[in-house]
């Protein structure tokens, strides 16, 4: 009987460690038995340090996981301005990312490839204005004007602080936005003077009248030198060349995120024009035809996995950190960046009615081309 015992024990250990080889050897099965499908990614700079964040998430998740096939997401560490890939033909049909987050649906609508829109926004940040406390009292007269084109205008084509009535500016009226026929964020610059300038949410050919021309040229005779601020107006205010610089309009999420380094420098003075403009940050797919059905069935549903993914709250939550505004939701006073930027002007829920709607790309032709001449 003892035997018998000592057997039974034997054995039911014996089981019970193939149980448990049995289990680690399904836990530990390869990926390999999925078929790998790779997604590359290219996003706008405002947007790369929040989708560095998501794709990593995505990819540590079992969203991932669609059918037979493991899905990735490249990021491209190169960020690509919008510009950049609707004039300068920088994409071939061999070299392309498959995804790609521009700062405006307008650059999708632009690029002239077979790209489509397939989340039409993930994010979005306005356009603003920010200038030194001193200019902004002195330009909206003591708060009695509101800070928007009209009265950075007539500041412009005063040329000096002196000529303007305020004496106890020194130097010129210097005037610092992104080049518009280098980067989307000077083009949507222009947007937005003539949204305001036509009294218009849309912008259509005959936008530009020779009034506007006439009206907007101080305006760009007061950009010190267009070279030197670069793409990022926030970030040359920084600088030392940048000090200069009495007002400057930018999207919001760059000065947000230069935030404190430049109250750390100056006073300053953030508002909202009344026409915004705002960067939508949507989600496009290059549409390919070259593949088979299934799995170009598979790719759409990785894509809408991942359009998904980034709509999802967790991921929404993370864009306030990043100086971006949430789809559905207002930023808060637990979002440390909005919180702080409140002290200068930034809102939380800022009114975006009235936006800039419509821009046809033959228009954009022509507003560059003006501009540069």
């Amino acid at each position: 009987m003892k035997q018998i015992g000592t057997g039974i024990v034997i054995l039911f250990v014996l089981l019970s460690l193939g149980v448990v080889g049995l289990g680690y050897l399904q836990r530990n099965q390869p990926e390999s038995q999925k078929t790998p499908l790779e997604l590359k990614l290219t996003v706008n700079a405002m947007a790369q340090t929040w989708m560095r964040q998501v794709v990593r998430s995505f990819n540590d998740s079992d969203n991932r996981l669609i059918g037979d096939y493991i899905v990735t997401i490249t990021l491209n560490n190169a960020t690509i301005d919008d510009m950049t890939v609707w004039l300068n033909d920088t994409w071939t049909d061999q070299n392309h990312p498959d995804l790609w987050l521009p700062s405006t649906s307008l650059a999708v609508n632009y690029a002239g490839y077979p790209i489509r829109s397939v989340v039409p926004s993930v994010a979005q940040s306005p356009l603003v204005w920010v200038a030194t406390a001193d200019v902004a009292q002195a330009i909206t007269q003591d708060g009695n004007q509101p800070f928007d084109w009209d009265t950075v205008q007539a500041a412009a084509q005063a040329e000096t602080w002196a000529n303007f009535g305020a004496p106890a500016i020194n130097g010129n009226v210097n005037i610092a936005f992104s080049l518009p026929n280098g980067t989307m964020n000077g083009l949507m610059v222009l947007y937005s003077s003539l949204s305001y300038f036509n009294d218009e949410t849309t912008i259509a050919n005959n936008s530009m009248t020779p009034a506007y021309q006439s009206w907007f040229l101080p305006i760009r005779q007061s950009v010190p030198n267009f070279t030197s601020i670069g793409d990022n107006v926030a970030t040359f205010m920084v600088t030392q060349q940048g000090t200069s610089v009495n007002i400057g309009m930018l999207p919001e999420a760059q000065l947000l995120n230069q935030l404190e380094a430049l109250i750390n420098r100056r006073d300053i003075q953030v508002a909202y024009p009344q026409y915004p403009v705002v960067f939508d940050f949507p989600l496009a797919e290059w549409q390919v035809t070259n593949v088979s059905a299934e799995n170009a069935t598979i790719r759409q549903q990785a894509i809408q996995a991942f359009g998904e993914w980034l709509l999802a709250p967790d991921q929404q939550a993370q864009l306030a950190q990043n100086g971006l505004r949430p789809i559905a939701e207002n930023p808060t006073e637990a979002d440390r960046l909005f919180r702080l930027g409140t002290e200068v002007g930034i809102e939380y829920a800022p009114s975006l009615d009235g936006r800039l709607t419509e821009a046809p790309l033959a228009f954009a032709g022509i507003l560059l081309s003006w501009f540069s001449r």
